[in-house]
């Protein structure tokens, strides 16, 4: 490398490749809007960012539905306010949260893996542009004794392993995603003062919740729904599609909590953190 400072497309070019790497095949990303905003450029330059990663592979973009990693793309057609809640609605409530000083967030649900699509470039984000980072952040994650569901299970064999070692997998690969990110703001002297804690509890969740600088609180039923999913097969030798029940939280609906719910919502979560909750060592 010749040591000369990177052009403002190369810049943008590498912030949307670290969050492509990170998030995973079908992942949104930002919209050029955003982008041009976050990196204070204009349209013109993410545009140019985005043709390279395009060409390299890493980015595929539909027209009226936006910019997505590469593999596993959502339908052209699909309507977007069916895609609004849950993956798409909460990346606005986090926006808003990180212009607060100190940031924290609450996460209760099966896998945390809507959060890490949501949360992982946006701090990445806080020390990739020229913004004021928070002076703290502190996510907690309470997530399900994996040993112990009721779901996700094969239809036609409730005893199949596959399908809990498979939710295993995701939930592994979003706090690894989150913790990856935090460590960062660390080792970057972005955000000292970070933490990621990761709780078990022994039950079965049957909604989403999110509390937000304790002052906002989101909340969503998993949907469950009957689904084929790709599992190895039992010999080892190639996969298989198996019917599972599963439930489904990408597309659940995120209910923003009245004011007076959100002190009820942090305190039902503190309960279970400090009484039945024990100390996870997920993606560590």
């Amino acid at each position: 490398m010749n040591g000369s400072p990177k052009t403002a497309v190369q810049r943008v070019a590498d912030a949307v490749r670290y969050w492509s790497e990170r998030l995973g095949g079908g992942a949104p990303l930002p919209s050029q809007e955003e982008l041009a905003e976050q990196f204070n450029v204009s349209r013109d330059t993410v545009q140019k960012a985005l043709k390279l990663l395009s060409e390299e592979g890493l980015i595929d973009s539909i027209r009226g539905s936006g910019t997505f990693v590469a593999g596993a793309v959502p339908d052209a057609d699909v309507d977007g306010d069916e895609l609004e809640p849950a993956i798409l609605a909460l990346g606005p409530h986090l926006d808003r949260a990180f212009q607060a000083p100190h940031v924290t967030i609450d996460f209760f649900g099966f896998t945390a893996e809507t959060l890490a699509k949501e949360l992982t470039p946006r701090l990445v984000r806080v020390w990739l542009t020229d913004s004021t980072p928070p002076e703290s952040l502190h996510i907690r994650l309470l997530l399900p004794d994996m040993e112990r569901l009721a779901v996700p299970r094969a239809v036609d064999a409730a005893d199949d392993p596959r399908p809990l070692e498979r939710l295993r997998g995701v939930a592994s690969r979003s706090v690894g995603s989150l913790r990856e990110a935090v460590e960062d703001l660390r080792s970057r002297n972005a955000v000292l003062d970070s933490s990621l804690e990761v709780r078990t509890v022994p039950m079965t969740p049957q909604v989403k919740l999110f509390v937000i600088n304790k002052d906002l609180a989101l909340r969503g039923w998993y949907k469950l729904v009957r689904r084929k999913v790709e599992l190895p097969e039992r010999s080892g030798s190639g996969m298989e599609d198996v019917d599972i029940y599963d439930f489904m939280g990408l597309d659940a609906n995120l209910l923003l909590q009245r004011p007076h719910a959100v002190a009820e919502s942090q305190e039902w979560f503190d309960s279970l953190w400090s009484i039945i909750a024990v100390d996870s060592k997920l993606s560590e």
